[in-house]
């Protein structure tokens, strides 16, 4: 999803740990949490019975199972050529590009279950995913290092940093893996985390192991290439210490702060008033402007330094802004300054304008 992201420019990350070796664990320590997060509320909900029983009748015909496939390509393939149109159909495609080789080999199956009329399994993957993905969301929105959406046509109003209309990605994003995760267990022999998964399995156990393996080294390798390319094309600002961000207004009021124990923009702008005993009255609105530049989603001292070169200076000066006018601007001055070493995004700044207008977790 996050190479798919590259070409989509649906979300982007900020203020993340400048130490390269701990970001690079940390990222892998942050993507390993995804699956289990949702499978563990799952089995929860299996637990505690909820829902009960989901019965439906669903018969689909050999030409509709047999068109699931191409239905997946597609799914993937539009995103691809527009994605400010078709970029939800990602969170759903492996769906229909995995299922029938589950039921095929005789996995673990949704869509088997579906033709049974049972809806049961399905329906508890869809609250799983509402229930993590807002977890997420309550999480990421207090969270130093944290991501931010950028999606076309319904970007404003958002609860957390999602749009409110994104949250309906969640539910399709779990049984998404819930599908890909039988289909990689198909070359374990059958070996499941979920009990009750038959382990009879209409493929060679060698074949499988071989397959497995292969699957292994050539997934490491695509997560290193795919981490190479999110932190040129997806992660746009890094943490910085209070020296590093006030560097150019005054090296001495940046000592000052951080000797009183403060490490981050929002915790001098939260104890203004006794910020204001340590700094000398020529800096103190340079100061409170730079921190609230920085501090607007975690946007950095960079950036924030772009804004001050194209003349806003203020969150009340960049509200005036209109995206049109802003991103053209900005972009003639990093030409100018090159201060930024990737291409602006207008949808992230458009992104900033709307922060800047933010006045809760609600808007």
């Amino acid at each position: 999803f996050e190479i798919w992201n590259l070409r989509l420019q649906n979300w982007y990350y900020v203020g993340v740990p400048s130490q390269e070796l701990w970001s690079h664990i940390e990222a892998y320590l942050d993507y390993a949490t995804v699956l289990p997060g949702l499978f563990l509320v799952y089995r929860l909900l299996c637990r505690m019975n909820i829902p009960r029983e989901v019965k439906s009748r669903l018969a689909l015909g050999n030409r509709v199972r047999k068109a699931f496939p191409l239905i997946g390509v597609v799914m993937l393939a539009l995103p691809l050529a527009y994605p400010d149109y078709f970029f939800p159909l990602v969170w759903g495609a492996f769906i229909f590009l995995l299922e029938p080789v589950c039921a095929k080999w005789g996995g673990r199956s949704l869509l088997k279950d579906a033709e049974n009329g049972e809806w049961t399994t399905v329906v508890r993957l869809l609250l799983a995913g509402i229930f993590c993905g807002g977890y997420w969301e309550l999480c990421n929105y207090w969270s130093l290092a944290k991501w931010v959406y950028t999606v076309p046509l319904f970007s404003e109003g958002k609860l957390f940093e999602m749009p409110y209309l994104g949250f309906l990605g969640f539910p399709p994003f779990c049984a998404e893996c819930f599908v890909m995760i039988n289909a990689v267990y198909l070359l374990r022999g059958g070996r499941h985390w979920n009990p009750g998964v038959p382990e009879s399995l209409k493929v060679t156990s060698r074949r499988c192991k071989i397959v497995y393996l292969v699957m292994m080294v050539l997934g490491l390798l695509l997560s290193e290439w795919s981490y190479t390319k999110l932190k040129v094309h997806t992660v746009d600002s890094r943490a910085e210490s209070i020296q590093q961000i006030l560097a150019d207004i005054s090296p001495v009021e940046a000592s000052a702060l951080s000797k009183k124990g403060w490490c981050y923009p929002k915790e001098i702008l939260q104890n203004w008033n006794e910020a204001k005993t340590v700094t000398r009255q020529p800096f103190r609105d340079r100061i409170r402007q730079r921190l609230e530049l920085v501090s607007l989603v975690n946007m950095g001292s960079i950036n924030a330094h772009l804004l001050e070169r194209a003349g806003i200076h203020s969150l009340q000066d960049l509200r005036k802004q209109k995206p049109d006018d802003l991103f053209p601007k900005l972009v003639r001055t990093n030409q100018t300054f090159r201060l930024r070493k990737t291409p602006l995004v207008k949808r992230r700044i458009l992104g900033w304008i709307s922060a800047a207008k933010r006045e809760s977790a609600f808007y």
